[in-house]
């Protein structure tokens, strides 16, 4: 008897699984939404707002698309539907959640949430297409700021920290999430960049190859991936932020091996028309004792690394500069920048071209590799002098020109790195994580 009951419910089970009510949104605005519900029984349309039951209506309209994708639905073939909204249904300056639900009429049938859409009031939009400056520095584009504190400003009081940062994040998912204010040129235009480039960092992820066929297998340079997308696309999120800023200039990577953050970078230059600039003697690291690493490690040649980004990257970004830094430097003098990446190893190469560093903007970013989290400590970078490490370099020039650097880890092994007084600051990485999984 017991077994009988169990099948029976697994059957019951099943059958309610095989009939509920199932379907699709097509378009939505504020007013109407058109798509298609069909179930096992004749179903209900419900427009929800948040708790409150907005309109009714029943599928009747023809739709043969869904009739030939569930030929075994008994009233596919009339499931089309459309479902108006009262006037004014959002209030002005407020952003509610609407569900649309297929509704069984019999009442022993489960119902379904077809659909969910964040919506924002008229007042929203206009406030967010007509920002007026806030004059808030922070880790974000400038536009973006100036939108959510003309809506929340106490969100935007504490940009600096990990904590305010995710309040500020918090906002901006919501209004990435409205359909009416997603597609308006400020959050559009950010989020296109961010999910475009973020689509090639993983192409390039995949596709690149991983190994160095001229190194001995469990050599330190046998990996030719040797950044993560999450390490990575910090800087690439950062051009965004300093352009939106103003902040003018070329970007320069120094170290490039076999030029796989090249490639993930170079896009993200093309798709904000910036030069980049690849700094490599292209034949390996130099000679460095105490360091820890060997002459000629890392190695990549230079039509090697240049097939790399043309198959990879932009190359049409890319301009390389091929020769150890000091030689480099000796009768040519860097572009301004915006933007500066060194994965250079040694504290020599380090200070070899420091002379970039005196063309970047006041206001401008540096990410370097061989960060350990541990060095920065509440805004303060401790580190410790060593000749495979390039950071003390960076700080201590940074201090002669009157522009000490404060900081934060990303991941990995790097670590970035903006002037303490006007800097445009680098967002906390898990957070920005945060963000990019909503795209």
């Amino acid at each position: 008897m017991k077994a009988n009951r169990l099948r029976l419910r697994k059957m019951l089970t099943q059958a309610a699984k095989a009939w509920a009510p199932r379907g699709q949104i097509d378009a939505f605005t504020l007013k109407r939404a058109v798509g298609w519900a069909l179930g096992g029984t004749q179903v209900e349309i419900q427009a929800w707002l948040d708790d409150r039951l907005l309109a009714r209506s029943l599928p009747d309209q023809a739709r043969p698309d869904v009739a030939a994708a569930y030929p075994q639905m008994p009233l596919a073939s009339q499931s089309g539907f459309s479902i108006d909204f009262p006037e004014n249904a959002v209030a002005n300056n407020d952003i509610a959640e609407f569900r649309i639900v297929a509704r069984p009429l019999q009442a022993w049938w489960p119902s379904s949430t077809i659909a969910r859409f964040v919506v924002a009031g008229s007042g929203v939009e206009g406030a967010v297409k007509n920002a007026p400056e806030s004059a808030i520095l922070g880790p974000f584009p400038r536009q973006i700021i100036n939108a959510i504190a003309s809506l929340w400003p106490e969100d935007c009081s504490d940009l600096s920290s990990s904590e305010g940062q995710r309040r500020f994040v918090k906002r901006l998912r919501q209004l990435l999430a409205a359909p009416n204010l997603g597609s308006l040129p400020v959050l559009a235009d950010y989020a296109r960049y961010l999910s475009a480039t973020l689509a090639h960092c993983r192409f390039v992820e995949r596709h690149f190859p991983s190994t160095n066929a001229q190194a001995a297998n469990g050599a330190a340079d046998f990996h030719c991936k040797p950044n993560s997308v999450r390490e990575l696309f910090a800087i690439i999120h950062q051009l965004y932020v300093l352009k939106s800023w103003g902040v003018t200039g070329d970007f320069a990577e120094f170290g490039c091996f076999k030029g796989y953050s090249s490639a993930m970078l170079s896009f993200a230059c093309q798709q904000l028309g910036v030069r980049m600039h690849i700094f490599d003697s292209f034949e390996g690291l130099p000679t460095a004792e105490g360091s820890g690493y060997q002459s000629g490690q890392y190695a990549g040649a230079l039509d090697e690394v240049r097939d790399h980004v043309t198959r990879f990257g932009a190359i049409e970004a890319v301009e390389f500069h091929k020769g150890f830094f000091a030689d480099t430097f000796r009768d040519w003098r860097p572009p301004n920048l915006m933007c500066l990446w060194m994965d250079v190893d040694l504290e020599a190469s380090s200070q070899d071209l420091m002379v970039a560093a005196d063309m970047m903007d006041p206001r401008a970013s540096l990410f370097s590799h061989e960060c350990p989290p541990d060095i920065f400590e509440d805004g303060e970078i401790i580190t410790t002098a060593h000749p495979g490490n390039p950071i003390p370099p960076m700080l201590a020039h940074h201090v002669e020109v009157g522009r000490p650097l404060t900081g934060r880890f990303i991941a990995g092994y790097t670590g970035s790195f903006w002037p303490r007084d006007g800097g445009i600051p680098v967002a906390d990485n898990e957070i920005l994580w945060e963000l990019i999984r909503e795209l």
